[in-house]
């Protein structure tokens, strides 16, 4: 082996073992806690689409005002029968 494979090999290393430790991290960070002050109940029906999945919404975070997500597009909402 040359001295110039053992630093590609050594600067290789060193990135996977940074992008690593990087998801690591990001994975053992939860997410922050919702305060139950902020979540009320509600009855919203929502329908995607692209595929017609329907979810219907019994409690909502009073700071979130966008619809769910699905099919990376936001659900449309349906009345209420």
């Amino acid at each position: 082996m040359t001295l110039l494979n053992i630093i590609i090999a050594v600067a290789i290393g060193t990135a996977i073992w940074t992008a690593s430790m990087a998801v690591i991290r990001a994975v053992a960070n939860p997410p922050p806690a919702v305060d139950p002050d902020d979540v009320v109940e509600t009855l919203r029906r929502f329908r995607c689409s692209l595929c017609g999945t329907e979810v219907t919404m019994t409690a909502t975070n009073t700071t979130a005002s966008n619809p769910p997500r699905h099919c990376r597009e936001e659900m449309d909402e349906v009345p209420v029968t």
